[in-house]
């Protein structure tokens, strides 16, 4: 009989170690992408840029780009005025000319 009492006292305590709320430490990385917003910034403008030297329209594939990167239409939008707007039309008034 004494067998079976320690048996079910291990059992017990086996149960409740089990379901304890004892939090387990997990090894959890934070994820994280393959390049920052700033980084792709980067290659956009390292990509882009000698293209929008030789022809105008790539300025605006620029703007699109930066603000899909960048997931906020209107501050970018309001960022392509700020920056690009000005080039851009003396480009398409050299070249309407």
């Amino acid at each position: 009989m004494g067998s079976i009492a320690a048996q079910s006292v291990i059992i017990i305590l086996a149960l409740v170690a089990a379901h304890s709320d004892r939090r387990k430490k997990k090894n959890r990385r934070k994820r994280r992408t393959i390049y920052s917003k700033s980084e792709k910034n980067a290659i956009i403008d390292s990509i882009v840029h000698p293209w929008a030297d030789e022809h105008w329209g790539f300025v605006i594939v620029d703007g699109v780009l930066h603000a899909l990167n960048e997931q906020d239409p209107v501050e970018s939008f309001v960022k392509f005025l700020k920056y690009n707007a000005p080039e851009l039309l003396k480009r398409i008034f050299k070249e309407i000319r």
